[in-house]
């Protein structure tokens, strides 16, 4: 059976990131994408291994949402006015002007431009990075290429089973990789907001997670011979819908993984990094969505907060201490960011890094052991995950931040 050739990746993203940031933004997210309320693990060999939750215990419940990539950038971008995006200009650089605020340079050699903030969401790459690590000319902590490459797409929902339960979405180990599966849009006129599962739409996704030693050319490989290892690696695996999916299977793009070493620092004066620019992890955290979209909401309400202590007339400076100008705003709010965003994105990362193992190579004893689902831990990382929403965290520490003056 030939199914859909349509090429791209997925996302998964966390209960409760898109609703904390905008509620119209939620609204689009959640309705564009499925809501998945659990994960069944399984073994190549066919062995159901556990089943673990997706769904946060707030009041209300909301569960993990995968969508496409190109539908949630399209959620996005709506809210975000024609007139502020600059396309096609690349940043080469950034210098500081005579009174220290950023002055972003272009690659075309076009006028530059100072700013108050730059925020560095610019990838595993990120130019912005050099400048907050060293001097702006070499990155002295590049992204790691960590051994594992993606393949994926989407295909036709009917190749799922037919009496799929409802919210799941389903992983499968075995000793040459890993492969998952699930729907990605709901039927139509299903508005669910992640609160509750939905009817599957007409499109599900797939991907599928190898282990290589050379690093690919994104841009030139060979589609024929990624196709024959993908169907080679996955031959004989039980479950159905994985021969299905791997025997119509079209490859149109591969996804090396690469990682961020932990960096010193997230900040300088007027410069901040969100997202992969700051902490790339392994695709199987399931996070790197989700931890993007923390990282904003976090920054703009410290920012905001900030901001608003340096623009209030009612703060007393002598009774209430308020940052003394923009640039003091951004620079406390870009190190609180740090100070309360590091330590739950380093314990994502290594939990990441522990998951990813499970998608290399495994010897005889090792596939074995995937079949014993009494060897499994018990799963308390993701319920913890799920319930530890950093929105509490800022606002108790906005609610009682006592912070000393800047230069008054």
């Amino acid at each position: 059976m030939k199914v859909s050739d349509s090429s791209g990746s997925s996302v998964t993203a966390r209960p409760g990131n898109h609703r904390d940031l905008n509620e119209a933004i939620f609204a689009q997210v959640a309705n564009s994408g499925y809501p998945v309320s659990h994960f069944n693990l399984a073994s190549a060999h066919g062995h159901s291994l556990a089943r673990i939750g997706a769904t946060n215990q707030n009041d209300p419940e909301l569960h993990t949402v995968l969508i496409t990539r190109q539908r949630l950038w399209e959620c996005l971008r709506q809210h975000v006015p024609d007139k502020v995006i600059a396309d096609r200009r690349a940043v080469s650089g950034i210098i500081y002007s005579k009174a220290q605020r950023p002055v972003i340079q272009f690659a075309d050699g076009s006028t530059n431009l100072e700013a108050d903030l730059v925020i560095g969401a610019d990838g595993v790459k990120s130019v912005i990075k050099k400048s907050i690590t060293g001097d702006g000319r070499v990155d002295k902590y590049p992204a790691i290429f960590d051994g594992l490459v993606g393949v994926g797409g989407f295909v036709s929902s009917s190749l799922l089973p037919e009496n799929e339960p409802r919210g799941r979405m389903t992983v499968t180990f075995g000793a040459h990789g890993f492969f998952g599966y699930g729907a990605c849009t709901v039927a139509p006129q299903s508005n669910h907001f992640a609160e509750c599962t939905a009817p599957t739409g007409d499109e599900a996704a797939w991907w599928s997670t190898y282990e290589t030693i050379d690093l690919p050319d994104t841009r030139d490989f060979d589609k024929e011979d990624i196709l024959r290892q993908l169907k080679t690696r996955h031959a004989g695996w039980a479950d159905p819908v994985v021969q299905k999916i791997v025997d119509g299977a079209v490859i149109n793009s591969i996804y090396p993984t690469w990682i961020t070493p932990e960096l010193p620092t997230w900040h300088a004066r007027g410069l901040v990094l969100v997202g992969d620019a700051a902490h790339a992890m392994q695709p199987s955290s399931g996070q790197g969505t989700s931890q993007g979209l923390e990282d904003a909401q976090v920054f703009s309400m410290l920012l905001a907060h900030y901001l608003e202590r340096h623009f209030s007339h009612s703060a007393s400076r002598v009774g209430r201490q308020v940052p003394a100008s923009v640039g003091e705003a951004v620079d406390q709010a870009s190190k609180k960011y740090f100070e309360l965003r590091r330590p739950r994105v380093n314990r994502i990362f290594n939990r990441a890094k522990q998951m990813g193992d499970t998608k290399r190579k495994k010897g005889l004893f090792e596939e074995m052991a995937n079949d014993m689902p009494g060897l499994l831990p018990v799963d308390t990382y993701t319920k913890q995950l799920y319930n530890d929403l950093p929105i509490y965290e800022v606002r108790t520490f906005i609610e009682t931040d006592k912070s000393p003056a800047i230069n008054l």
